[in-house]
């Protein structure tokens, strides 16, 4: 997702959830307590703040703004879920409940991801989102077609982002963008697509025999130009010093590229949010490792016949 701050306003409390926003919504979240004060030092795009009263909510979202810490801040009320006026609006099925934080992190995650399909493209990249994705897969799984998914996600982008801000951190994600376009255009096909997902993640629908080669290009296309994005010494010394997420200084290498690929050509999917929970899996383990890579996915489902075979001869 693009950083986006989303505050609750609730009377007589301020509280924070910690959430990351993947393909179809999945969330991984957190709790703690905190005053507005306290959670304003660890903010970063990817929270939910819940705030005391609505004057505090608007000064809390302009810092946020002016600090560089997100791009777009939601308000949202709880009894009604409807958004302040002048803010990005949001529909809810239903009213926020702050109390309950793992559904309220998961409402509000598809409620974004509904809001992120209703825009035909992303104004930073021009690409197409997650809604073009999302129908373009249910599509060429209905016709039974195979098709190969490459997820890519920058590594050390959030320190990057806070270190230089978010002007810089467009810049990287307009160079993954120019570069996803031209590798597509040199070896994709007619009919490939590519959509900016939000943030640093971009998706790829391309055949299985285009899919590693366009994956190899894209890892050295961007380790050539990675460094550029950096200034002296930074870019000699191969890395950055900022604040963690626990507010703690440390070093963050230069930015590198993680790819997942997965797709049916070695197992059935049964649909995009199969799918997505498949590429969400596979790049979490690509991110694990130490530099640009890719990960394909080659595990294949067990044979239907196999168990019952074995269960007739012992019959």
């Amino acid at each position: 997702m693009e950083s986006i701050a989303v505050l609750v306003i609730e009377k007589g409390r301020a509280r924070v959830v910690r959430f990351r926003v993947e393909l179809a919504g999945e969330a991984d979240w957190s709790l703690s307590s905190h005053t507005t004060k306290e959670a304003l030092k660890s903010l970063r795009p990817d929270l939910i703040s819940v705030v005391e009263n609505e004057d505090r909510a608007h000064w809390l979202a302009e810092e946020l703004r002016r600090q560089g810490r997100a791009e777009t801040v939601i308000l949202l009320h709880p009894e009604t879920g409807s958004a302040t006026p002048g803010q990005t609006h949001i529909n809810l099925a239903s009213p926020l409940d702050p109390s309950k934080p793992r559904q309220l992190v998961i409402q509000l995650a598809k409620a974004l991801l509904e809001a992120q399909a209703r825009e035909p493209a992303n104004p930073l990249t021009g690409f197409p989102g997650a809604g073009v994705l999302r129908e373009e897969v249910e599509r060429r799984i209905s016709a039974g077609e195979t098709f190969a998914f490459l997820y890519l996600d920058l590594d050390n982008f959030k320190a990057y982002n806070d270190h230089y801000g978010f002007a810089k951190g467009d810049e990287a994600i307009k160079l993954l963008a120019e570069q996803v376009k031209s590798i597509i255009e040199q070896l994709g096909e007619k009919g490939d697509i590519y959509v900016h997902i939000g943030g640093d993640d971009f998706g790829i629908l391309t055949t299985p025999v285009r899919a590693e080669k366009i994956a190899n290009a894209l890892l050295r296309k961007f380790d050539a130009f990675a460094r550029t994005l950096y200034e002296e010494p930074e870019r000699s010394r191969g890395y950055i010093v900022t604040k963690d997420r626990r507010g703690n200084e440390a070093q963050f290498p230069i930015m590198t590229l993680s790819i997942a690929g997965t797709g049916n050509q070695y197992r059935k999917i049964s649909g995009y949010l199969h799918l997505s929970e498949i590429a969400a899996e596979i790049k979490a383990y690509a991110k694990s490792v130490t530099g640009s890579t890719f990960v394909q996915d080659r595990r294949q489902d067990p044979a239907p016949d196999d168990t019952a075979k074995g269960k007739s001869k012992k019959a």
